[in-house]
């Protein structure tokens, strides 16, 4: 029985078993043909301290449940491939039909810090908040969330046009320091470039209207970005790494809520206040030394991003499109 890359979402594993491996044939777990494939014993001292990281309780859930709950470690999701792949794995010496929980608590001081600190920022004190998250309280997990993205990756932005000519390359670039107003990321008078992973993407976080007509800049960066990926940390960090476990899983609940806090949907109305913890978060990654964060969209299926300075990037073309219905558009040209 053989198990391959394709099986388990972590990027550290795929590439590990990439490497170990030493003959090409077809997956007996998810039937893929022609790839790396490995006998699953292999992978067992990479697991084993996972696997520790849970004990027995009759309250608790299955041990795949949890492991796919707390780190999306497989592809798939029918519990049976799951079991079948982690029996192997162990090599039958984990029991697989009984009932686990966390040796480990979640660590909710930070949780319970960063509420409080948000309703401070917003409602009490703006400039000497009390209680505030500090950068030293964010460095410890900056190098788990951290992601390198290759020269020439391609982003985009789009802007409704407000003439018949569109917007050139100046224009869209980040907004000029004078009249750049509040942003997720941004504050007032400090221009972000935001950018998004799609075309599409980028056009549903202008929401435009039908009819409307949009210039679409395509991107791509002249260096290397480190940027700070919050759209998933359950998929950012591998458990498989070197990395403290415990620490991570007590920790997972905090690095989510940092994820949603730039990502969550906001009444436009609320938009000055709610975007005050953002701005804040925001430049502590930028004090850390990120180039900018990844975050999920609101609106779509694509990731956005918030590229403190964007001379690290140069635009490839512009296009003009119509929106011919609410997410759907079409090239203009």
């Amino acid at each position: 029985m053989y198990c391959c890359s394709n099986c388990f979402s972590d990027n550290f594993l795929q590439n590990h078993i990439k490497a170990i491996s030493s003959s090409l044939g077809k997956c007996s777990i998810c039937g893929a043909s022609n790839v790396k494939i490995i006998d699953p014993k292999e992978l067992y001292d990479k697991f084993e301290p996972l696997l520790n990281l849970y004990i027995e309780d009759t309250k608790g859930q299955k041990l795949n449940i949890l492991l796919q709950t707390d780190w999306n470690v497989f592809t798939f999701t029918k519990s049976t491939q799951q079991i079948k792949l982690l029996k192997l794995i162990s090599n039958n010496e984990t029991r697989l039909d009984i009932k686990y929980k966390p040796r480990y608590e979640y660590e909710q001081k930070d949780i319970r810090q960063w509420e409080q600190f948000r309703e401070e920022l917003k409602h009490n004190n703006r400039f000497f908040p009390n209680g505030a998250m500090t950068i030293d309280q964010i460095v410890p997990f900056a190098s788990l969330i951290g992601v390198k993205i290759d020269i020439k990756t391609k982003f985009y932005r789009a802007r409704i046009n407000t003439s018949d000519r569109g917007f050139n390359e100046n224009e869209m670039q980040k907004p000029p320091k004078d009249i750049v107003l509040n942003g997720r990321a941004n504050p007032i008078g400090i221009p972000y470039l935001y950018i998004a992973s799609t075309a599409q993407t980028a056009i549903a976080e202008v929401r435009p209207h039908k009819g409307e007509v949009l210039t679409i800049a395509e991107f791509e960066n002249n260096e290397v970005l480190e940027l700070a990926d919050l759209r998933n940390p359950k998929s950012t960090i591998s458990p498989f790494s070197d990395v403290e476990l415990d620490t991570i899983y007590k920790n997972m609940p905090f690095l989510s809520l940092l994820g949603n806090e730039l990502s969550k949907p906001i009444i436009p109305r609320t938009t000055n206040l709610e975007y005050l913890p953002s701005q804040y978060l925001s430049e502590i990654f930028k004090h850390i030394g990120f180039h900018g964060i990844i975050y999920k969209s609101s609106v779509s299926d694509g990731s956005n991003y918030v590229i403190f300075d964007d001379s690290k990037l140069r635009i490839i073309k512009t296009q003009q499109y119509i929106t011919t219905d609410v997410i759907t558009v079409a090239d203009k040209t």
